[in-house]
């Protein structure tokens, strides 16, 4: 009996994991990985709900959980597959946002900036001239000398391999102001940190009159799709 009975604990759990799956499948266009469980769903759930249904359904056709090593979520965008990649381990995470920021779990900022990517995708925010003139965004290749007056970016955390070369194949002026070092990786990784902390409301990242410029632009995108 006491066997039957744990199995129909797993039968329960299992079935209620289905229904979340098939609830966010119905609220927001999006297949979920059936690996989620679901207090992770419900974590899901909460940051999409920052946004307009309206604008969000549909934008991300699924969200697949794999272990990317020290990268926390990746976007890929095809003209038949628009799919977020979440590490799960973000969902263990117990501390606010790495750099001290009150009142941000970090978990709900991954999956922002995450989001983020597929806003910018549809938006095409940080491919335009506007947004990469403020840093002076320059492609440039990785074993090229960096010109005069720029910086580059190289991935100094253990665990990111995943996340391609550790030079950055960009290069953004000298003093350009940027939400976190992360963010001065290329244009897309600047956009996605920039929308999630305007989302989030900690303006303070916006320093000097790039980042203002900067705010400027994310807040126009959220107040269109609000």
């Amino acid at each position: 009996m006491k066997y039957l009975d744990n199995y129909k604990l797993f039968e329960d759990k299992k079935t209620k994991t289905e229904e979340e799956i098939e609830k966010f499948k119905k609220d927001f266009g999006t297949e979920l990985d059936p690996k989620f469980e679901v207090e992770q769903i419900k974590l899901l759930r909460k940051a999409f709900q920052y946004f307009n249904k309206k604008f969000i359904k549909n934008k991300i056709h699924k969200i697949k959980l794999e272990d990317l090593g020290g990268v926390h979520g990746r976007w890929k965008d095809t003209p038949k597959k628009k799919h977020m990649t979440l590490n799960p381990s973000i969902f263990k995470f117990k501390k606010e946002f790495e750099n001290g920021i009150n009142d941000v779990p970090y978990q709900e900022f991954v999956i922002v900036h995450e989001i983020g990517h597929c806003v910018d995708h549809v938006e095409k925010v940080s491919f335009s001239k506007k947004w990469q003139a403020i840093s002076g965004w320059k492609k440039c290749d990785r074993d090229e000398v960096i010109p005069d007056g720029y910086d580059r970016y190289i991935e100094k955390r253990p665990g990111r391999e995943k996340a391609g070369h550790k030079k950055s194949n960009w290069v953004y002026k000298e003093g350009s102001n940027f939400c976190r070092k992360y963010s001065s990786r290329n244009p897309r990784e600047d956009f996605a940190d920039s929308f999630a902390f305007a989302v989030f409301k900690v303006y303070t990242k916006f320093k000097d009159d790039g980042g203002k410029e900067k705010l400027n632009i994310v807040k126009k995108v959220l107040c269109e799709i609000d």
